[in-house]
């Protein structure tokens, strides 16, 4: 057999190169499958009138008087007079106090008690115990807040409980108060551990594989070791999602404060979310209210970039 017809017979055996197909140009594939886009149109519009329009004007009149009839431009007015507004400098102190609560009470009390369930050898407690925690989240949180709200009312179960204890003296009207308001916000939701984080916790344990925890197991670590030095890295992925949506959550928070206290006594409870609604309605400066919403959607946006920069996850990030 000749050199020529053996070089035949392997290029015939050899599996033939899957051919590229052609790349369509964008106004090809919408062109293909038009039908879809015109099904996705109305939601897009949609979304383009009451999530973007709202924003993008805010931004626009955050740089006029507006009275909601009237505008004239004022450039950087509406920024500059945060300096003046003390009120406005009340809120930030008071949100930053509520955040760095929040997050130390979200980030950690959750986490312990997924990781008691998930260690749970009983597979049915440790589903009914997620139950029972994950029940008061179908409670309309409305209904929730006027609970807690008549908890630290004068006559409330909390002054109650101090009567019957015979620590009466102790009984006060808990938000009427200045110097206790704030600290009565932040005890709201006690003992802070059901709910959405406890949930992100228990699913990125549950997805640690078996294997590593039974080497471990095998190998002698302790309880305290293995949460520190297997199971704590492996939950940087959700410690970093539970972070910045706690940052968010804290800086925009509106809705407890309205209800329990509703900024007061005086402005103790005060958040720039809630001096923007009181500067809106109350004193129809459309045009500073707007600035104060672009503040803080400046503020939260630097804060996940933060959290997105410098909060690594090996999981997520290679070593180099």
């Amino acid at each position: 057999m000749s050199i020529k017809s053996s070089v035949t017979e392997l290029s015939a055996a050899a599996p033939a190169k899957p051919t590229t197909r052609p790349r369509r140009s964008l106004l090809g594939e919408i062109a293909r499958k038009w039908q879809l886009y015109v099904l996705l149109l109305p939601t897009y519009v949609l979304v383009l009138v009451f999530a973007y329009q709202p924003a993008i004007s805010a931004l626009y009149h955050s740089f006029f008087w507006w009275n909601g009839i009237r505008q004239h431009w004022v450039g950087l007015e509406n920024f500059l007079e945060f300096g003046k507004d003390e009120y406005f400098y009340q809120s930030v102190w008071n949100v930053i106090q509520l955040t760095l609560f929040q997050l130390a009470t979200h980030l950690t009390i959750p986490l312990f008690v997924a990781v008691l369930i998930y260690r749970l050898r009983n597979r049915s407690a440790a589903y009914w115990y997620q139950i029972l925690l994950v029940i008061p989240m179908v409670v309309p949180s409305i209904v929730s807040m006027l609970i807690w709200r008549w908890f630290f009312a004068y006559e409330g179960l909390i002054n109650i409980i101090l009567r019957a204890t015979g620590n009466g003296e102790s009984a006060r009207a808990w938000f009427g108060e200045p110097s206790l308001a704030l600290y009565a916000l932040m005890f709201v939701g006690f003992p802070w551990a059901g709910g959405m984080p406890m949930l992100v916790y228990l699913a990125g344990l549950q997805q640690i594989p078996h294997e590593t925890i039974e080497a471990s197991i095998i190998d002698g670590v302790g309880s305290l070791s293995r949460f520190f030095y297997i199971e704590l890295p492996l939950l940087l992925g959700q410690i970093k999602l539970l972070l910045i949506l706690t940052l968010i959550g804290g800086v925009q928070q509106f809705t407890l404060p309205l209800i329990m206290t509703g900024g007061g006594p005086g402005w103790a409870t005060m958040v720039p979310g809630l001096r923007m609604y009181f500067v809106l309605t109350n004193e129809f400066r459309y045009g500073y209210a707007s600035a104060i919403g672009v503040a803080l959607f400046l503020v939260m946006l630097i804060l996940t970039y933060l959290n997105q920069r410098y909060l690594r996850s090996s999981i997520e990030y290679e070593p180099r």
